[in-house]
């Protein structure tokens, strides 16, 4: 649909304060709300009632995509919102010189001054452009939730890339939540698609999990591999669905036990490597009780350059749901864990993305972030002599994540 500007103009939000001291949003809000009746003015008079961004850019003469988006800034009724679809300030200067020819020198001049208040804006409070657009992102109802947002998470994957020398097309997690002797026993599938160096002398841990415990601390139980092919003191790979040998790895030591780390080798399509891992943990998760709802949180950590993740949690039928999954984002880079202690709350980062319940039938869940996710599935599900309607499935996708950051997804399980 091609948009279009009616003739009557919105009511500008008003100018930054005169006087005083002037924060960020109120000033920001003042000049977009400005700049915004100035342009909704111009297109106006450029063209008259209805019309809209194709006729606009034959009328002034302009790209086609440059006066959509000056149509589209002028019909958002949130200047912050709207402000997502302004052009550079190259294309606004073109905006305004085209204004002027098509609709007056008077009109040209308006608009001119209302993008020369904006320009004063941006130079008080945010510096330049890219900064300014960074606030306003925060600014919008709820928070990095909108095409900005995924801007900068793209870009931000890009440099990460680049200057951490490594990447992975996508970072998965299964989780199967089953009824157990004491508690719930949990399972995890764990790992990367797609990992690719950049650097050839880099290495990287590539299996590190953490199911955190229902009284806010992580609980010990004994891991075994998932696969029962596999011993007791060899990593947990999941051979099929890896492109490396296990033997491979290097085990590293740490406080939490041992991490397998993806040593240094070659870049390109030679670096390219698969590795998922898989674990079961009996008594790992909360028991169900009557008249107590608790959670059973399972974490991801989040701390390699990723285009994708997928997230899903299968919860036994034979245990009582709560509630739907919810899922939320902590960041590490000033400390913390993710785990659930008193203080996380202080890392927590926005996230707009959240669960959605899968339908009952399998062959549906397959995705093109893990070409073989259903094998996968059924092998685990064979693995703990489970099928597919013994669950209930939620999952949750994410595109470039921010790192370093621990992403939580929280099942509710008992009865109140």
């Amino acid at each position: 649909m091609v948009p279009s500007i009616q003739a009557t103009a919105p009511k500008a939000s008003g100018a930054a304060a005169a006087h005083g001291p002037v924060g960020f949003e109120q000033a920001a809000a003042g000049a977009l709300g400005e700049l915004r009746s100035a342009t909704a003015a111009a297109i106006a008079a450029a063209g008259g009632s209805g019309l809209n961004s194709l006729a606009l850019s034959r009328k002034l003469g302009i790209d086609k995509s440059l006066s959509w988006r000056m149509v589209r800034f002028a019909q958002e009724g949130d200047a912050f919102a709207g402000s997502k679809h302004l052009p550079g300030d190259a294309g606004l200067r073109i905006f305004v010189r085209a204004i002027r020819s098509a609709a007056g020198q008077a009109c040209g001049d308006a608009l001119a001054a209302a993008l020369d208040g904006l320009d004063r804006v941006v130079r008080e409070h945010a510096g330049n452009r890219t900064a300014f657009r960074a606030l306003l992102a925060n600014c919008t109802e709820g928070g990095l939730t909108d095409d900005r947002a995924m801007d900068f998470r793209k870009a931000a994957f890009q440099a990460n890339s680049a200057l951490w020398g490594i990447e992975a097309n996508a970072r998965v997690m299964l989780a199967f939540i089953t009824q157990g002797k004491s508690g719930t026993d949990v399972a995890l599938v764990s790992g990367y698609l797609g990992v690719r160096r950049n650097r050839r002398d880099l290495s990287w841990p590539v299996a590190r999990r953490r199911v955190l415990g229902h009284e806010g601390r992580t609980r010990e139980a004994i891991a075994m591999p998932l696969d029962p092919g596999v011993p007791m003191d060899a990593p947990p790979i999941l051979a099929e669905y890896s492109s490396l040998p296990a033997e491979s790895l290097r085990p590293i030591g740490t406080e939490h036990g041992f991490w397998y780390e993806l040593p240094e080798g070659d870049i390109g399509s030679a670096g390219t490597v698969d590795c998922v891992f898989g674990e079961r943990m009996p008594g790992a998760g909360p028991a169900p009780k009557s008249g107590i709802v608790q959670p059973a949180e399972v974490l991801l950590r989040l701390d390699m350059p990723v285009e994708h993740v997928l997230m899903e949690v299968f919860v036994d039928r034979d245990i009582p749901l709560a509630g739907r999954p919810t899922a939320a984002l902590f960041g590490l880079l000033s400390g913390g864990t993710g785990e659930n202690t008193a203080d996380r709350e202080r890392q927590r980062m926005p996230i707009a993305e959240q669960p959605v319940e899968l339908g009952n039938e399998p062959r549906s869940w397959s995705t093109p972030v893990a070409p073989r996710h259903w094998e996968m599935v059924h092998d685990c599900m064979r693995w703990l002599d489970r099928r597919p309607a013994s669950f209930a499935i939620h999952r949750l996708a994410l595109r470039w994540p921010l790192i370093p950051t621990a992403l939580v997804m929280s099942t509710p399980i008992g009865r109140a």
